[in-house]
């Protein structure tokens, strides 16, 4: 598999993970086959479904490319925070089995929910929660987290996108109805109304200033203020990169390699 999860729990704050990259090569396939729009692919490889690589069009292979390219204005923020939605999206289906999660974005920089996933019963009749991501690649986290991801859990606490959350939701029960013919989707979309029922994950890099689990602690300091309620509403997840905008140049080249290879051999 290509991340390795360490489980954390930061008593009373909240829990999550310590997300290390386990096999590189492996990781970049998956978030290339993403760029190609070939989530579906990757949702059934890491559900321990083995498939091979789906033929890769010249032209798709270019967009993905694009995809994985520092724009023209040299600013790679808006690469590297695609590549970890997307990382993120991958660690969310190691960290639990039979999820609902929306697939990661196909648009740079999109204004929308970072990520969404559903948590079912074990009847997969009922949604026991709805979690939204907050997915930040960043050198500053605290600072991020204190400023840019407290504020957008805040809104959400108030009702202030709960349109947009009903309307995201509602798409992704349908799409996945077939596979949860006893759901309730009416019923569903009542539940998340409810504070109890939406959930928060915040995922997020750090660098030498957050190694330890005390400093990691810190770094998520007011969650619970923020989100207040049961601990199961705050998850937060961490991925420790000391060179952010260098390992994720390495890391979308290596991304980019694999693409054309698929494609060279199409």
């Amino acid at each position: 598999m290509p991340l390795t999860l360490t489980p954390i729990d930061h008593l009373g704050v909240c829990s999550g993970w310590r997300w290390e990259v386990a096999d590189e090569l492996d990781l970049a396939r998956k978030v290339a086959m993403v760029a190609l729009g070939q989530y579906r692919h990757v949702a059934r490889i890491l559900a321990g479904i083995n498939r091979t690589a789906a033929p890769t069009r010249a032209d798709t292979a270019a967009k993905a490319i694009e995809h994985l390219t520092v724009g023209a204005d040299g600013d790679p923020s808006h690469r590297d925070g695609w590549v970890f939605q997307t990382i993120s999206w991958i660690a969310a289906h190691r960290s639990e089995t039979g999820i609902v999660a929306r697939a990661p974005h196909a648009i740079l920089a999109h204004k929308g929910f970072d990520g969404m996933q559903l948590r079912l019963d074990a009847e997969g009749s009922s949604v026991t929660a709805v979690v939204i991501f907050e997915d930040k690649a960043t050198i500053h986290p605290r600072r991020t987290i204190r400023n840019d991801v407290w504020s957008g859990i805040r809104k959400l606490e108030k009702g202030d996108r709960m349109p947009e959350l009903i309307q995201e939701t509602t798409t992704l029960l349908e799409a996945h109805q077939a596979h949860f013919p006893a759901l309730d989707i009416d019923d569903a979309v009542e539940k998340i109304i409810w504070k109890e029922a939406r959930h928060y994950r915040v995922s997020i890099t750090t660098s030498h200033t957050h190694v330890t689990d005390a400093r990691r602690k810190n770094l998520f300091k007011g969650f619970e203020a923020v989100a207040p309620g049961l601990p199961s509403r705050r998850q937060a997840d961490t991925m420790h990169l000391p060179e952010l905008r260098q390992w994720m140049a390495s890391f979308s080249a290596l991304a980019i390699e694999q693409i054309k290879e698929w494609r060279d051999n199409v």
